[in-house]
């Protein structure tokens, strides 16, 4: 007899722990699924084994037995994993669970097979015998199995000729797996490869002896943009893949997937790479899942959630661009995929390689202290000098009579670019036609009803839009308020850019990259497709196109409003500023040739902006630094952000002052200064409900044992008085909203 403990699939909160059980089976393992009795009930409820022992623990008595054998789901890594987000994340066990199982099915196909070669031959010399059916026969007599569907689109066999085949006894049918293979038509992308530079061989030559230990490592590559990481990057995967390893490769973008799976495709056998992301369908996922869990596919791409790859024997970890907040999930488990990476790597005794040209703060501070390795790229892989970086202060520009989005300097390089042939991004980290939409008369803006924000006009769609539930309204031709008709759209977006760039550049093909070009499963291939095959003259986008592009026939790139993430209620705005100028900027000239870079910004004495502008990242992490020092923001401690949901105001302010006034009972040494709040969020109602916040400043290292505590108090809360308002939990989020 053994005794094992459970997690219950089940959502609730009051079952989020691990129940004890007898099982009759001695050879159930760690990670199996199984079907309990649960409840007074004894309802049968499904459940994954985390813990197997001899010894109960406590009164056997009062355990219920399981009789049966289980069915492996996940492995003792995988479960290992799931208490970690558990305690980490303050997740439920369900939903940890989630992030190991694929959705989907295994799809079968139909396929013929001669029954007796023998009686097959004698059909076909009989003159009397029908004669598509022995064109069938010969068939696959002389090509083998084949599957029904591929009989009927080829050789035009109807489907009642194979039956009456069938029903003679000449051919029987079988299934076989179909898979489906999301990236087949993706061809590889072979670069001509001339050896490391001296800056790579010495960072490989770090990485590479990792490796061969087999022990844990992690490095930090700092290197510029068009240094050359992704080639470092793939050394380690052939290093990894020589001892018999397994390698993960995580890129920060659904939309960047493509451009790795071209370069792995071009430097390993394509079978052995497989992709793995969100935008896959069901079936996709889970023939992917299944070929990395078979290990047929040795090599995984794919964004966040690629993390949790079933590989086996993992060799080495990479996390490109390793800065980007979208590898932090929005959504419970609101796991970190850069901790979970680093747990993984650990767990397997693998190497673990983040890189980036603009490195995390926290991550460069523990490359300071030696956490991590921090190994140093300084100059572009070609040769080829960094961009001429150019400052267009808007404010002057407006005083000289300019009011329009492109400064002089921009709209005079862009010409000069598209007169040379070459090609130009704009960036713009605001989507839609126009930002709010409002009544000169009056001052009424449009807001979402459910969200209470201002709605963001989209021109194509004839509507304005609210970014947060996706409620569509029709904008009225007099304003509501007071009946004028001098209501209008005001500000600009990524759409309004496209629509002034092609009257202003009438000649030039130009095409759009943001969120709301690729919600169509392909599209942000066909676009980066077009735009690498140099069909697109310029490409204007939101983040998305400042994010690990790799063209070489880019000269010019505009960044449209450098300062629009300077002004949101986050202590990362700075960090992200410099961020998105630095990597928008390293998209230029990336060929033969030195590329150009325009900043347009109001705030050019900023010194995020300042410090980007020269490239200069020590310089702006010294001055970050020592901010966060003063203020205890990550790295000198951790960030947590309690929320209180409800449909009436009252009740989450209620519940969030409630929450506030016992954790100042239980810890008096929360000062004023580390204990924020409740007040409502920078976006104080979404979907209906209205948000409150609490914010924790907490600088003790030791934070599993207070995590506890904040877990067990919601519970408290859900179970009392203020059970019907949500409250969540989120460590150092990347959104203060």
């Amino acid at each position: 007899m053994k005794y094992i403990q459970l997690a219950l699939d089940n959502k609730a909160a009051a079952t989020n722990m691990l129940y004890t059980y007898a099982c009759s089976d001695d050879d159930v393992r760690i990670g199996d699924v199984l079907q309990v009795p649960f409840g007074s009930g004894n309802r049968t409820r499904t459940a994954v084994v985390f813990r197997v022992s001899d010894a109960a623990g406590y009164d056997e008595s009062r355990i219920k037995t399981v009789s049966g054998k289980g069915t492996p789901l996940l492995t003792e890594e995988d479960v290992h994993l799931c208490e970690v987000m558990k305690r980490r994340y303050l997740c439920r066990y369900v939903d940890a669970i989630r992030c190991f199982v694929p959705s989907g099915y295994k799809k079968l196909q139909d396929q013929l097979r001669i029954t007796d070669p023998e009686q097959a031959k004698a059909f076909l010399e009989n003159p009397k015998s029908p004669r598509r059916q022995r064109e069938l026969i010969d068939i696959l007599l002389r090509q083998g199995p084949a599957l029904k569907s591929d009989l009927k689109r080829h050789f035009g066999i109807d489907y009642s000729v194979m039956a009456a085949a069938e029903k003679k006894g000449l051919v029987y049918r079988g299934t076989v797996e179909k898979r489906r293979n999301p990236y087949k038509a993706v061809l590889p992308d072979r670069e001509r490869f001339n050896g490391l530079t001296e800056e790579q061989e010495a960072a490989f030559t770090e990485i590479q002896a990792a490796i061969q230990k087999g022990v844990y490592r992690g490095f930090l590559i700092h290197g510029v943009t068009g240094s050359g990481k992704t080639r470092l990057y793939m050394e380690a995967v052939r290093e990894a893949l020589m001892k018999g390893k397994t390698a993960i490769v995580l890129v920060p973008e659904i939309s960047l997937t493509i451009q790795a799976i071209e370069k792995f495709r071009g430097e390993f056998d394509p079978d052995l790479v497989a992709v793995l992301h969100s935008r896959l369908s069901e079936g996709e996922r889970y023939d992917e899942w299944e070929r990395i869990r078979r290990g047929e596919a040795r090599i995984v791409l794919g964004a966040r959630s690629a993390v949790f790859a079933p590989v086996k024997d993992l060799g080495v970890i990479v996390v490109d661009e390793e800065h980007e907040s979208s590898y932090k999930a929005d959504n419970p488990p609101k796991y970190d995929t850069r901790e979970m990476a680093e747990e993984r790597a650990r767990y397997n005794d693998a190497v673990l390689i983040m890189g980036s040209a603009t490195p995390s703060v926290v991550n460069y501070y523990r490359s300071e202290t030696g956490e991590l390795k921090r190994l140093e790229l300084k100059k572009r892989y070609n040769e080829v000098l960094l961009p001429q970086v150019e400052v267009a202060d808007m404010r002057r520009e407006l005083q000289q009579g300019n009011k329009s989005v492109f400064s002089v300097a921009l709209f005079r390089q862009i010409r000069e670019s598209l007169d040379e042939k070459r090609q130009v991004i704009l960036f713009l980290n605001r989507r839609g036609y126009a930002s709010f939409v409002s009544c000169r008369n009056c001052g009424f803006v449009m807001t979402c009803p459910e969200c209470g924000l201002s709605l963001t006009y989209h021109k194509s769609e004839k509507a304005a839009v609210c970014h947060y539930c996706g409620r569509k309204f029709r904008v009225p031709e007099i304003c509501p308020e007071c009946k004028s008709p001098y209501i209008k759209e005001f500000g600009t977006g990524t759409e309004k850019i496209e629509e002034l760039t092609r009257k202003l550049f009438p000649k030039a093909k130009v095409d759009r990259l943001d969120l709301d070009t690729t919600r169509q499963k392909g599209s942000a291939e066909r676009i980066l497709g077009a735009f690498k095959a140099h069909q697109t003259d310029i490409l204007i986008g939101t983040q998305l196109v400042a994010k690990g592009l790799d063209y070489d026939n880019v000269h010019l790139v505009g960044i449209l409003a450098a300062d629009i993430s300077l002004h949101i209620p986050d202590h990362r705005a700075p960090e992200t500023t410099f961020q998105l100028i630095t990597q928008a900027g390293g998209r230029a000239g990336r060929g033969d040739r030195r590329g150009s870079v325009v900043v347009q910004t109001y705030s050019p004495e900023h010194y995020a902006v300042q410090w980007a502008v020269r490239g200069d990242y020590r310089q702006f992490y010294e001055n970050e630094i020592r901010i966060r020092r003063a203020m205890h923001y990550p790295p000198f401690g951790n960030v947590i952000v309690l929320s209180f949901l409800h449909e009436e105001e009252e009740k989450a302010r209620q519940c969030g002052e409630d929450f506030a006034r016992e954790l100042q009972r239980t810890h008096p040494e929360l000062s004023g200064e580390d204990l924020l709040g409740p007040r409502p969020t920078h976006i104080p109602k979404i979907r209906g409900r209205y948000r409150y916040q609490v914010l924790i400043k907490y600088m003790d290292r030791e934070m599993e044992d207070f995590l506890e505590e904040l877990d067990g108090l919601r519970m408290r809360f859900a179970a009392e008085r203020h059970r019907d308002v949500s409250v969540g939990i989120d460590i150092n989020p990347y959104s203060m909203t």
